[in-house]
Formats: structure tokens, sequence, C-alpha cells
């Protein structure tokens, strides 16, 4: 063997044994296990992250829900009530009877609280169709409110029962 092989040889085998160091190999043994456990930590942070991200969305679509079924039951109600208050609102406006008035007025009141409100075009303003419902048509301005013949309601935004008018065509 020549000398520059035998070089090469003894330094090739010094790295072997370098590589061999038993504190080298545990310290290259934790490297891998901190890199492991990095990933690990990475990958459950990341799910757990998704988990509360998925349980936020349902508890705001739950409250959503919620909101919407409490609005729909309280819509359904005011739909069959509302025929009822009239027709004592009626009877009131026809009776002497200053009882049944304040009965009526306690109604209204407490449904203006709540959000109700009471659709009652004047003469002379702009059909809404969304708000009117035309039962009749009289002489008059085009497009325009002749008289009101039936309140109407809406609730948060939605109409419940539109007011019934008589509207004026050209």
């Amino acid at each position: 063997m020549s000398k520059s092989g035998a070089v090469i040889y003894l330094l090739s085998g010094q790295k072997k044994k370098r590589n061999k160091n038993p504190m080298e190999e545990k310290i290259l043994e934790l490297e891998k296990q901190i890199e492991t456990l990095s990933e690990s930590l990475e990958t459950e942070t990341a799910a757990k992250m998704r988990a509360l991200a998925d349980l936020q969305n349902f508890q705001r679509r739950s409250t959503e829900q919620q909101a919407l079924w409490s609005a729909m039951a309280v819509k359904d109600f005011l739909q069959k009530f509302l025929p009822n208050l009239l027709e004592l609102s009626l009877g009131a406006e026809h009776s002497s009877d200053e009882d049944m008035k304040k009965v009526v007025s306690k109604f209204a009141e407490t449904l203006a609280k709540q959000g109700v409100e009471k659709i009652e075009p004047a003469a002379g303003d702009n059909i809404d169709p969304d708000l009117h419902e035309v039962l009749m048509v009289e002489a008059g301005e085009a497009g325009k409110v002749v008289r009101l013949l039936e309140p109407g309601w809406k609730f948060q935004n939605s109409v419940i029962q539109p007011a019934k008018i008589s509207g004026a065509v050209s």
C-alpha cells in the first residue's frame, strides 16, 4: 500500500470511528426525535385548530338556526293572532265600551314593544307591492293609495300581512 492510500484508509477509518462515537449517535438520535416530535406537534396543533374552527362554526350556525326558528314561531303566532285583534279592534270602534278600546290599545302597545309594526298607508302614498295588497281599483292618481281597507303588519322587516288597500289607476 502506498503512503497516500494508507493515509486515506486511516482518515476514512477515523471518520467511521467518529460516526460510531456513542455521544454523537445519541445526539443524532435525539435530533431525529426532536424533528419527529415537532412534526407531530404541528400536525396535532393543526388538527386541534381545525376542530376548534369546526366547533365555532357549529355554534354560530346553531345560534343562527335558533334565531330563525324563533322568528318563524313568532311569525306563525302573529299570523294567527292578528286577524283576531283586527276583529276585536273593529268591534271596539263600533262600541261605546271604553274597556274594550283599552284592551285593543294594550295589545297594540305590547305588539309594538315586541317589534311588530302596523302598516297603515295614507291616501296619496305610493303603492308598494311588498307592503300593500290592492283589493279595489278606483279613479285617481295612478300608483297611489286611495284608502286603507285593512292595516297590515310586519315583524323584523318581514311582512306578516300586507295592508289591504284601494288603489288608483289612470
